[in-house]
């Protein structure tokens, strides 16, 4: 019958995850794209030749190309402040921005800020697909390639015969295959490497640009975003590489200047090289990016070069101040790049030239670049308009005169009107010289700004045939999980269950109504811990007013507090993030307080460990087995398995059926497998011990907390003996370690199941008589925390030994394995009370604690606070695969320890622990989730044009895919099946 029902839910999994494959598929397609690439045959007319009664269409440069080569300088996640901030390093371009021989932007990227999209953006000029963030970190990802999509490097190469180089970031070479003619690309994602990741680089810029054979030049640096992942922009790290860039500047443009001196002196018709110093996106308050703040958003455009000058009111002490704030789109250096070099713009660019790049133009010259540019936007408003139609010399003439009053039905009717009357200024300025040509001006930027805004908003495809379609299989698999639970007697707790009629406890009904709410608003998305909070402490609030005893109101109010504790551990979201927290408290002024108590918890963690074998595998008592004859060396084997526990102790607690029981065992041949037993316990301590106290060497050697510790060097050279010397070592041994323990818990396990001392069910009242699954949960809940706390930021260790100690609050019987057996008496363990709807259950405290302390641990529905700097711990080259499981590990750390701490629930709990129990509580949490993607998606469907559609609830939904397929399919679904079989087989 249990099999019956787990093939069902299987196969409504399966179902979901097909609806939610066509719901990708048809939300997150790639964008719409005109096809083909631009050429010199599709620039308009020039209005300056028809008012002189010319008609050939103009198929020359729009006009001369002011430069003819290009510098580019791309420093990974370069914030405005560390170029324009008063605390930069970068002195040489700063002094350049303040002569005035220089120009500088704050370049405002768009969500998501990722290398991918953002590259991208940079040379298409487009907004780019959000779904490149997923596949920005795949690297043999080929899909996103834009050979066929029309970009600035293409133009270069094929109607200016450029020579295009590039060494950095392979990201490059991923996107733009057969267009670079000499490469060095490095993995974009060993964010472990600082140094050598940028050295690789440097080496490359004397002798390549000292070299004549090259037109366009690529340098992406990488170092200055892995100092951000790792350690964030306040690191000590921070100034030194900030000033290694500005070196490369200098040098770079002092060669490329020297080398234009002599060029155009050699040959008058060459022209100067124009260096472009910019950023790809910037980062957060902790060093990381892929969200929508300010932060994140600002990163920066530096011009250097001859005919570079910025105008006098830019000039100054203060100028740097002011660039902070004057900030440009990032896809404007598309357009500005195309009219420099005398190259078409991209056939589906939404930027803007820049006219502070364009002001040394005469006026003539100026406006036609500015027709073109237009032209080639109202070409993207037609493509996605088919009524939209194109504006005529004819149309435009007969305007000229007239005031053009641009209100129209639809958004398409007021572009064109606002192109036409652009073309109208144009025109009779050309014709009359009426007017000025910042009014023209005035007029073409009034077209291309609106014309941008409604271009971003639209240039997507949704396909709502696949959605619609998704969100009907989605629908069904929830119908189908319903029916699934209304078929049980009960569902583990989170939902009360009874045949063909769904009854849900109060505060379990309020929690998934009011969650299903909250999707619909933006800033509940945004600040979702604050949900979760609240209903954790709401959820422990009303298991104290419902408590039958003294002892049981108690234990909840000290989870109460240890709960508030970690809730004020991280701000996050989005209003509050920069807020202060025990976070930055730790890693200010108290950083030695944050390594005491990261020493505190892995000891912590350890004497879990020795306590939980000393406790939850009780051995005979010693004169029980002498007693029953089984002479010196079974006693000697006894007291060492009593772990020094008084004999008297262990006769009241062991019936005299065990004693019989246990004679025959200990006699004879018993004696040496209780030799092994006793030793495979103390391996299973020991390596624990070793593994933790491993992870605990890598954090310190790696952040320097044995120098905030006042460990002398040669007292941690001595501590480093005792592991291997190299990090990557470590984490490797670390990684061995945990499964060693592991393996050494199953193998008590099994043993003690064989022997008959573990029993497949047991509970006793005085005292922790642990169960086959007792045994081999809580071995899973201590085995896994080495790597847990391998794989956390050193601030958030600490969280782990508060998760514990709210864990073992739950059951008076564990206090006597990790605590004090005085403590607290074991005087109930009921899951009710007098008020059994308003008592929520352990289990659904639980699945509060499982998605609270996701955000407990500093993440957010923003792809910023997705932590990639312990993703690598143990990797010495980059694999897709093992990265992204460390990252999924690293990140939902804190909610995989709680899944565990769940299925150790589900086996101390007096209901017993059976297949059924457990397949009831899958149902029932793949119910919440199969409610929470269908309301997401209904939700994203009907906002697909709200404004915050991509930086939002776009992040969110492709969360809720990580915790549906990651997290709660094959971790505790698949994970948690796998588990049982084995367990079956010990048992």
């Amino acid at each position: 019958m249990q099999g019956r029902r787990l093939c069902v839910l299987v196969a409504i999994l399966l179902v979901e995850l097909v609806g939610l494959g066509y719901f990708i598929k048809g939300f997150f397609p790639y964008k719409k794209s005109i096809p083909g690439f631009a050429t010199r045959q599709d620039l308009p007319w020039d209005i300056k030749q028809a008012a002189s009664g010319g008609s050939s269409v103009a198929k020359t440069p729009v006009v001369a190309a002011r430069y003819d080569r290009l510098v580019i300088m791309l420093v990974d996640a370069l914030r405005n402040d560390f170029v324009f901030g008063n605390n930069s390093a970068m002195t040489y371009t700063q002094e350049m921005l303040r002569s005035g021989n220089a120009i500088g932007f704050t370049a405002k990227a768009l969500a998501p800020t990722v290398t991918m999209p953002r590259l991208k953006a940079l040379m298409t000029g487009t907004v780019p697909n959000f779904l490149d963030a997923v596949l920005n970190i795949a690297e043999s990802d080929t899909s996103s390639s834009l050979k066929y999509h029309d970009n600035l490097l293409w133009q270069l190469k094929n109607h200016s015969n450029k020579t295009i180089n590039m060494f950095g970031d392979d990201t490059w070479l991923r996107l733009f295959p057969d267009v670079f003619t000499r490469t060095d690309g490095t993995s974009s994602f060993f964010v472990a490497d600082t140094v050598e990741v940028d050295r690789n680089v440097t080496r490359h810029v004397r002798p390549e640009l000292e070299r004549g054979d090259w037109d366009v030049t690529i340098f992406h640096y990488l170092g200055l975003d892995h100092i951000g992942h790792l350690a964030g922009p306040n690191s000590p790290l921070m100034r030194p590489k900030q000033k290694e860039m500005d070196d490369v500047v200098r040098d770079a443009f002092e060669i490329v200047s020297k080398q234009d001196m002599e060029r155009m002196r050699r040959d008058p018709s060459a022209k100067p090289t124009l260096f472009v110093l910019l950023g790809d996106h910037a980062m957060n308050e902790i060093g990381n990016h892929g969200g929508n703040s300010q932060l994140e958003t600002s990163t920066v455009f530096v011009f250097l070069g001859q005919g570079i000058r910025s105008p006098s009111l830019a000039k100054g002490s203060d100028v740097l101040s002011r660039l902070l704030t004057t900030e440009v789109p990032q896809i404007n250096l598309v357009p500005t790049l195309a009219l420099l070099f005398g190259v078409p713009i991209p056939k589906n660019n939404l930027g803007m030239p820049l006219p502070e790049l364009l002001a040394s133009y005469g006026d003539s010259e100026r406006l036609r670049m500015l027709q073109v540019s237009a032209h080639q936007m109202f070409g993207v408003v037609r493509a996605n308009d088919p009524d939209a139609r194109e504006v005529t010399l004819a149309e435009a003439a007969g305007s000229v005169g007239a005031p053009v009053n641009c209100e129209g039905e639809s958004t398409s009717d007021v572009l064109r009107c606002k192109y036409k009357r652009a073309l109208a200024a144009h025109r009779r300025f050309a014709v009359s010289g009426r007017g000025s040509a910042g009014r023209v001006e005035r007029e073409y930027y009034d077209f291309m700004v609106h014309a941008n805004e409604h271009l971003s908003r639209a240039f997507s495809g949704y396909d709502l045939g696949a959605m619609f379609t998704g969100m009907a299989i989605i629908g069904a698999a929830a119908a189908a999980l319903v029916v699934l639970c209304q078929a049980s007697d009960r569902s583990g707790g989170i939902f009360s269950t009874k045949t063909w009629g769904l009854r849900v406890s109060i505060p379990t009904a309020a929690l998934l109504v009011t969650y299903l709410i909250s999707i619909w608003s933006s800033s509940l998305i945004e600040e979702e811990h604050q949900f979760w909070y609240f209903w954790t402490q709401t959820m422990l609030a009303l298991r104290v007013l419902t408590s039958t005893t003294a002892g049981d109101a108690l234990r909840t109010v000290l989870q109460m507090g240890l709960f508030r504790i970690i809730r004020a551990w991280n701000q996050t979201g989005q209003k509050w993030t920069g807020e202060p927290d025990i976070r930055l408290y730790l890693n200010s002024s108290h950083s030695g307080l944050m390594w005491i108590l990261v020493v505190a918890t892995v000891l912590a963690v350890n004497v879990a460990a020795h306590r939980l074998h000393m406790y939850v595998y009780p051995g005979p008592c010693r004169s029980a087995i002498v007693r029953h004859g089984g002479g010196r060396s079974s006693a000697h084997a006894a007291s060492a398995m009593a772990y020094r526990r008084d004999a008297e102790e262990y006769g009241r607690r062991v019936a005299e059926a065990e004693q019989t029981r246990v004679a025959v065992l200990y006699s004879g041949a018993g004696t040496a497998g209780l030799r092994v037993l006793m030793v495979t316990q103390r391996v299973f301590r020991a390596v624990v011990g070793y593994a933790s106290f491993s992870a605990l060497v890598y954090q310190m050697d790696r952040n320097h907390g044995w120098r905030e510790l006042g460990v002398s060097e040669g007292l941690w050279s001595l501590v480093r003996l005792s592991v291997p010397s190299d990090q990557a070592q470590i984490a490797r041994l670390v990684y061995l370690c945990t499964a060693l323990a592991l393996a050494a818990g199953v193998a008590c396990t099994w043993y003690r199941a064989r022997v008959g001392m573990l029993e497949l069910s047991s509970w006793e009242s005085h005292g922790f008589r642990a169960s086959v699954a007792q045994a081999a949960a809580l071995d899973l809940l201590v085995g896994m925390l080495p790597v847990l706390l391998l794989l956390s930021r050193p601030h958030n260790i600490p969280l782990f030994a508060l998760f514990l100690a709210v864990f073992v609050l739950f059951w008076p019987q564990l206090q006597v394995v990790f605590g004090p057996r005085s403590s607290i008496a074991a005087a109930d363990a009921q899951d009710g009370g007098g008020l059994d709807a308003l008592r929520p259950s352990k289990l659904a405290v639980l699945f509060c604690l499982v998605n609270a302390s996701f955000f407990a641990l500093g993440n957010s529905n923003s792809l910023a606070s997705l932590d990639l700097s312990n993703a690598y711990a143990g990797v010495s080259r980059y694999n897709e695969g093992v990265v992204g499981l460390l990252m999924f590990v690293s990140n939902w750390s804190g909610p995989l320890w709680w899944a565990a701490a769940a299925l150790a629930a589900l086996a101390l709990d007096r209901q017993g622990f059976t297949m059924r129990r457990v397949v009831d509580v899958l149902a029932a949490v793949h119910l919440w989730q199969a409610c929470t993607l269908l309301m997401l998606s209904v939700v994203v469907t009907v906002l697909r044009t709200h404004l915050f559609i991509w930086s939002v609830f776009s992040p969110r939904y492709l969360y809720q895919v990580g915790w549906l397929v990651g997290f709660y399919v094959l971790c505790a679904t698949c994970g948690g099946l796998l588990w049982l079989a084995g367990l079956a087989q010990i048992s």
